[in-house]
């Protein structure tokens, strides 16, 4: 379990963004969720707030002769005291409490937490039962590629030792959690997953989804979410004469290594043969760029328009009296699906923005959660943020804490073209673990609409792999797709190894430095970031000497179990140098 101080003074993930309800097994029982108190950071007028209480649902199950492990999440909570009581006696004084089904009964838990600034108290009910039957946890629609492996999992509840059966046309295929498909032929088929405990069982059907294989795709990312409508618009970057770029597509659906490729500028053929081109005008002007990629027969292309401005520090901004440290300036706020993103139909695109405005202006919230992988925000600083070699330029706060890391991904741009907008070229900055093999570079997920409420959300990458952002019975919005949005919704960036680990509780392990709520293993300062750390598209030096926008977007495809998807939390990035 998490080590706590005494005085609660580790900084926690705030109210909404708290995710655990833990697993003990024991028996036939599995089930709870352990969830950390936390300590608010702002305090209107100095004075300490009375304390909040929360817990995700008032009720649980046990079966006679287990234990389960229940858990309060607190707010303001400053020198606290905690206790427990059953029919008026203390069974704990710490933010957990073990409780055991000795005989049958449905029993009531009053959690009272006592601090400076006054005291609350809540109650929970505890159901204990002769018997619990199982519960089986799996999306109720799967989507598939023909011919390609997928793997479906199936997660029991309320469980000791259990027997899997898994149906397909009345034929048993796995008799484990989990079974593989793979199927040549598109189309819909019936799966049918079984679950049985020593008090009974649970049935659930899959509707399993079998799309053909897609073709051989690229495209050039340019920082923007991408819609089925809009797949082919054109793609804009920008270099100031005297500097190089580096550019490479975003390559679907086969490896780099399994095509040839071929570079012309302006319809003239180039040398260049690799995944990347570099690019160092003679002369201001734009200049398409296309590369073409041969797979087994197959061909696909892309192309971008690389405008060629004037020298690096022509639209430098400095930092003059009445302007702010802060960005000013929310340009996007284009979330990936959530648990804590509740953008519903009749939402529009601005709603967020204006959500992030917010946010920037001092009101609300102290982040802003980005959903699942690729989500992001973008921000626009009043004055450009000088590189100051040797120490960091930018902060930007997250809410991380030790064990519970959410990595986003900073990427940084200047105003080259002057015109106040993010529309030049975006440049990573680099993290610890932006070399490692395990980190995909111009990774792309494809979100897609759900078709009802209440429906886990499905998506597929560009490696032929899909998934689900699932729903969960802590976050009941209608969906946790930003319906704001059409029909499904193409997010780019780089995507970092799992961080999940898994003991008696789930764990999301930090990353040592680089990162936006993002822990840290010391060796640098939490939430600072370098402008000498900006990569071009091969990960060599971008060697910026000021940035103007900066963009977060969540860095990880991965779901933590019962704690739902990672999600990065990003505060208001700050000029340091300021």
């Amino acid at each position: 379990m998490f080590v706590m101080e005494h005085k609660l003074k580790i900084k926690l993930k705030r109210l909404s963004d708290i995710k655990s309800w833990g697993r003990l097994f024991g028996g036939a029982v599995f089930l709870l969720f352990a969830i950390l108190s936390c300590e608010k950071e702002n305090r209107e007028n100095g004075q300490e707030s009375e304390p909040l209480i929360e817990f995700y649902q008032p009720e649980y199950t046990v079966k006679t002769g287990d234990e389960i492990t229940l858990a309060a999440k607190v707010e303001n909570a400053v020198d606290p005291v905690f206790s427990w009581e059953l029919n008026s006696t203390v069974i704990s004084t710490t933010l957990e409490c073990v409780f055991r089904g000795d005989r049958a009964g449905e029993y009531f838990v009053n959690f009272r937490v006592e601090t400076a600034g006054g005291s609350a108290e809540k109650q929970l009910k505890v159901t204990v039962l002769d018997r619990v039957l199982p519960k089986i946890d799996v999306d109720s629609i799967v989507i598939a590629f023909s011919g390609v492996d997928k793997e479906i999992r199936a997660n029991v509840l309320y469980t000791g030792n259990i027997v899997y059966e898994w149906y397909c046309d009345g034929k048993i295929i796995s008799e484990t959690n989990s079974c593989i498909i793979n199927s040549t032929v598109s189309g819909e088929q019936l799966l049918t997953v079984k679950a049985i405990a020593e008090d009974g069982f649970d049935i659930k059907q899959i509707r399993l989804r079998i799309f053909p294989k897609p073709s051989p795709e690229m495209f050039f990312d340019d920082g923007h979410f991408r819609t089925e409508s809009d797949r082919n618009r054109p793609v804009r970057m920008s270099v100031p004469i005297g500097k190089s770029l580096v550019v490479a597509p975003v390559i679907c659906n086969f490896r780099s290594e399994e095509a040839q490729f071929q570079w012309s500028m302006d319809g003239v053929p180039q040398a260049s043969t690799g995944g990347f081109f570099t690019f160092t005008p003679a002369a201001k002007g734009i200049f398409r760029l296309e590369v073409r990629a041969t797979v087994d027969s197959r061909e696909c292309a892309a192309e971008v328009n690389i405008e060629c401005l004037e020298p690096e520090e022509t639209y430098f901004r400095a930092a003059k009296a009445g302007r702010r440290a802060k960005a000013v300036n929310a340009f996007a706020y284009i979330p990936a699906p959530g648990q804590f993103i509740n953008y519903q139909e009749g939402s529009a695109v601005e709603n967020a923005r204006a959500e992030f405005q917010k946010l920037l202006d001092g009101g609300g919230s102290s982040w802003i959660s980005l959903g699942s992988f690729g989500g992001y925000c973008i921000a626009g600083f009043d004055h450009s943020v000088r590189n100051v070699e040797g120490k960091p330029d930018i902060r930007i706060s997250g809410n991380a804490f030790a064990g519970s890391s959410e990595p986003g991904i900073v990427w940084v741009m200047q105003d080259e073209n002057g015109n106040g907008l993010p529309d030049d070229t975006w440049y990573e900055l680099a993290g610890s673990d932006s070399k490692t093999p395990e980190t995909g570079r111009r990774y792309a997920v494809t979100y897609y609409r759900p078709d009802r409420s209440s429906q886990s959300i499905q998506w597929t990458d560009n490696l032929l792999n899909t998934g689900t952002v699932a729903v969960n019975a802590y976050h009941t919005q209608q969906s946790y797709f930003p319906m704001f949005i059409g029909e499904n919704y193409t997010l780019c960036g780089t995507c970092l190894k799992s961080n999940v680990e898994y003991t008696d509780m789930y764990r999301l392990k930090d990353f040592a430095w680089g990162y936006v709520d993002n822990f840290g293993d010391g060796s640098r300062p939490n939430n600072e970031f370098w402008i000498e750390d900006a990569m071009q598209a091969d990960g060599s030096p971008a060697n910026l000497k000021y940035v103007d926008f900066v963009k977060v977007h969540t860095g990880m495809n991965v779901t933590a179990g019962y704690l739902g998807e990672i999600s990065c939390e990003a505060g208001v990035p700050a000029d340091m140098n300021f």
